[in-house]
């Protein structure tokens, strides 16, 4: 909106009249005459957060659509995934840029001066919404830096979606990306996350599915419910649901299953323990104690059964 800004700029010329003047979508150029016929142009510079389809390119929004058949250039992490969707709706861009974490400031430097020059532009993922598990962070906090306006477009994200049809409760939930590689790095991050008794969302490489979910299994066992959502919005979507064992049993019946894409939820039940304490107390002791030792120690602080504890810690020393 220009209208703060007219009544800025009325403070500052009480013989001036200021006006706005459509451009596109969002572009807003004022123009400031005065007595003297002398005229001044002022452009509101935007950049703007474009969502791209997760999957099934008919989710991009007639929004996004109509400001990429304006702006003169877009910022993407590869170039070959937006051309796609250029081609499919008959779109041309004047400049496609590649942005990576490989960027650097120069880089962004660049992107800034095209906005400052009077250039429109704005920043597009491969897939979904920009930023989330997606380089840009740093190249938005340039924008913002040097006073230009960030327009995000809503629009497409896998974890939203996922979300929504896992079946887990929606009314508290956590994004934490993708998992650690490492087995006692993701039993940290989930346990230290089981207190706030929220549903927990994370990206997982259909490598590693099978070991998460065996991780989960062994340590978790039947107090967590899960879901896997798979290739959301293409052609081999489907969601897996239940206990970690059960999900594996569906996955191992049937291989084409762990192909794809996946987004892992947790959540766990209301009446499970919080096992961190037992798990700070497993690290500090596991060089001087034997498992069963503290399996017996943990259980008496935190009240967990003992032989759920020596299965968890077992699972520990075993992936360790």
């Amino acid at each position: 909106s220009v209208t703060p800004l007219n009544s800025m700029l009325s403070s500052f010329c009480r013989n001036c009249s200021v006006g706005p003047l459509s451009l596109g979508t969002d572009e807003q150029l004022v123009i400031i005459t005065n007595n003297n016929n002398n005229i001044r142009f002022l452009f509101i510079m935007h950049f703007y957060i474009i969502p791209s389809p997760i999957g099934n390119l008919d989710d991009i929004t007639l929004r996004a659509l109509k400001v990429l058949s304006e702006v003169d250039f877009v910022v993407v992490e590869k170039k070959s995934s937006i051309k796609k969707i250029l081609n499919k709706y008959d779109l041309n861009i004047e400049k496609i840029i590649s942005y990576t974490d490989k960027s650097n400031e120069k880089d962004r430097e660049v992107i800034k001066e095209m906005i400052l020059s009077g250039k429109s532009g704005g920043l597009m993922s491969d897939a979904g919404m920009p930023l989330i598990s997606d380089p840009g962070y740093k190249l938005i906090n340039t924008m913002i830096e040097n006073n230009i306006d960030i327009i995000p477009l809503p629009g497409p994200t896998s974890l939203i979606s996922a979300l929504v049809a896992s079946g887990l409760p929606t009314n508290n939930f956590s994004f934490k990306g993708f998992l650690p590689r490492k087995s006692l790095e993701i039993i940290k991050i989930i346990s230290s996350s089981q207190k706030l008794k929220t549903t927990l969302i994370f990206f997982e490489s259909p490598k590693r599915i099978l070991n998460t979910l065996e991780l989960l299994n062994s340590t978790f066992g039947k107090n967590v419910r899960v879901c896997i959502a798979k290739e959301i919005s293409k052609i081999h979507e489907n969601f897996l649901r239940g206990t970690p064992d059960q999900v594996l049993e569906q996955l191992h019946a049937d291989p084409d299953l762990q192909k794809g894409e996946f987004v892992l939820l947790l959540s766990f039940l209301e009446e499970d323990l919080n096992l961190e304490l037992a798990d700070d107390l497993y690290e500090n002791l596991n060089n001087s104690l034997s498992i069963s030792e503290i399996s017996k120690v943990a259980s008496n602080i935190t009240g967990a059964n003992k032989n759920l504890l020596y299965e968890r810690f077992l699972s520990f020393s075993k992936k360790s």
